[in-house]
């Protein structure tokens, strides 16, 4: 608790703290009265898991995760083909949230991801220019909504405005080609747009990739030289503005680019494209550097390693993972899929430490434990650790929540939590005089010392009807539990109470006398017994129940015995009870004696 002025704070849960504010009472009459108010304090992270968009992506995520984990092998790394399948179903999931999510971060965390996995988990049979294109029409979404912007912004029978045109930059210079043609067709037909969307038409990306056709690139810009030089775009600047952007022209590119879209990155690939369509690793790492620097101009020393895309171009793991690691649904998920790509021992140890920060996060900020524990049992034995220490703090709410949790420990061999869920379970349903539920979870622990306190306390504290209908005990097949003393009285008592309530007096009596004689008898349950056996032995000769001479001598050596062990700890009305039994019994036995009764 904390005291601050007149403002009390205590922590209800790690997640979330209630507040206490005192205020003074406007009434002048009531002096000294204060006001409380009170105010739950909810933290972030359980406020940004409570968002129903998060919710489901961390459901989705952690599906296409589970799927990985059981298709890969901790000694064998994933093939080119798994790896791309698996990074494509996440990015999926990354793509669907942008589109749910009315801000940008997921659409960035799905450009970044889908860069990855064209720069790095492909197969590298196709040129990085064309992989950078294909990037850029897969993940700008921005060039759609600018196309559609402009497109509404045109006015039939009046010149395009400097929007519309803003809008056909923008398509352009993010390679997205086929949105620059859709907004130049809706100008109408003529020799200098057709000129122009022609050239933009005879370019194909995939073109990049297979060197009998790498000379068409050389083509395509030759073209665009010969209408320039022969005037086909006529007197339309903004078609001669686009081609010299198409050519190259550093000019041309720096005074609009930073201009019409906010990343350096946003235009890396129409830069990659216009500088060098055929550059490799090291040439794109340069191409990058060059492109960057218009967009951000001066900077501090060793501010690159601080942006992220420029780290993943680099291929700088250490500063990469760091800046995502923020972002635990994307972290978490591709440094997993790296490291079952590679194998390489330092992903693993980065792996493990944002997968245990990542399910300790769902486990204590939102209801998604289940998924959490998913995450710490692919953490091995160090995951398998912190998931006892949850286990064992957790609150349980309800059977099914317990009986989850009892799977996993069993499936994960957790003895000690299983143990806690159980007994946790047990003492719940004792306290709420709920005796089948409590017998039920006793028997699910396996220990002999619970179920002997369990037995114990139903039978101390239950009534005869209730223990009739314990429905539990019907349903035992196990016979190392019935052979248990505790249990196997309660289970003869049930069957006793049931027939007494039937009215079967011969069975009574069969089952009533065993049932005295069984060793561990709670003692309070004596004094019951016995004067059921009392009423039988009186009403004998309206019944005309038989017993044998050996029942009675067994009866009888009993009730000696137990007159000497329980006398100093029995009351009076007890010891009555006793000696008057143990009197019926032996004139029974005289009787059968004189009469010569045999066993029945």
């Amino acid at each position: 608790m904390t005291d601050v002025g007149r403002r009390y704070g205590v922590a209800i849960s790690d997640s979330s703290t209630v507040f206490a504010y005192l205020t003074d009472k406007k009434d002048a009459k009531k002096k000294g009265d204060m006001n409380i108010v009170l105010v739950e304090n909810v933290s972030q992270k359980r406020q940004i898991l409570a968002t129903p968009n998060i919710r489901r992506l961390v459901i989705e995520m952690y599906s296409v995760f589970d799927k990985c984990q059981k298709g890969s092998s901790p000694d064998r790394c994933l093939d080119t083909a798994t790896s791309c399948t698996f990074s494509r179903a996440y990015r999926s999931v990354l793509y669907n949230a942008a589109i749910a999510h009315s801000g940008t971060d997921f659409m960035t965390d799905f450009a970044l991801w889908s860069l990855y996995e064209k720069l790095w988990f492909g197969r590298g049979d196709s040129s990085i220019c064309a992989d950078m294109v294909s990037w850029a029409n897969e993940t700008f979404t921005f060039s759609k909504e600018a196309m559609d912007t402009a497109a509404d912004d045109l006015t039939p029978g009046k010149a395009p405005s400097e929007e519309f045109w803003r809008g056909v930059a923008i398509t352009l210079l993010s390679s997205n080609f086929n949105d620059c043609i859709e907004l130049l067709v809706l100008l109408g037909k003529n020799p200098e747009l057709e000129a122009f969307i022609d050239v933009l038409s005879f370019f194909n990306p995939e073109n990049l990739s297979d060197e009998a056709l790498s000379d068409t690139v050389n083509e395509w810009k030759d073209l665009m030289r010969e209408n320039l030089a022969s005037g086909k775009y006529g007197n339309n600047e903004n078609l001669k503005y686009l081609t010299k952007l198409l050519l190259g022209d550093d000019r041309y590119l720096q005074s609009v680019a930073p201009r019409v879209l906010q990343h350096w990155w946003h235009f890396l690939p129409f830069f990659v494209l216009v500088k060098n369509p055929f550059a490799g690793h090291a040439e794109l790492m340069d191409l990058a550097v060059e492109c960057r620097s218009w967009f951000v101009g001066e900077e501090e020393e060793n501010a690159r390693e601080k942006d992220v895309f420029w780290c993943l171009i680099a291929k700088d793991d250490n500063n990469f993972l760091q800046l995502i690691s923020s972002n635990p649904w994307l972290a978490v998920h591709l440094v997993d899929l790296i490291q079952k790509s590679t194998l390489d021992p330092e992903f693993e140890v980065m792996r493990r430490m944002q997968m245990l920060d990542y399910a300790s996060v769902l486990i204590s900020h939102s209801p998604l434990w289940e998924i959490g524990f998913g995450y710490l049992i692919a953490c091995g034995t160090e995951g398998l650790l912190r998931l006892e220490s949850h286990i064992e703090g957790m609150h349980i709410e309800d059977d099914e929540m317990a009986e989850q949790l009892l799977e996993i420990c069993e499936s994960n061999r957790l003895e000690d939590s299983k143990s806690c869920v159980t007994n946790t379970m047990t003492i719940r349903y004792l306290k709420q005089n709920e005796w089948s539920a409590a017998l039920s979870w006793a028997l699910k622990t396996g220990s002999k010392k619970t179920i002997d306190w369990t037995v114990s306390r139903i039978v101390s504290s239950s009534s005869k009807d209730e223990l009739a209908a314990l429905r539990v005990l019907s349903s035992i097949t196990n016979n190392s539990v019935l052979s248990l003393p505790s249990l196997t009285f309660l289970y003869s008592y049930q069957r006793f109470v049931k027939m007494m309530h039937s009215g079967d007096v011969l069975d009574c009596v069969q089952n009533l006398i065993p049932l005295i004689m069984m060793p561990d008898v709670p003692t309070q349950y004596y004094y019951d017994l016995f004067g059921y056996l009392i009423t039988i032995i009186k009403g004998d000769g309206r019944t005309g129940i038989p017993f044998s001479k050996e029942i009675l001598y067994e009866l009888s050596t009993f009730l000696s015995t137990f007159t000497l062990d329980k006398s100093r700890t029995l009351n009076d009305s007890y010891m009555r009870k006793v000696k008057t039994l143990k009197k019926m019994v032996l004139l029974k036995l005289a009787d059968s004696v004189a009469k010569g009764i045999g066993c029945t």
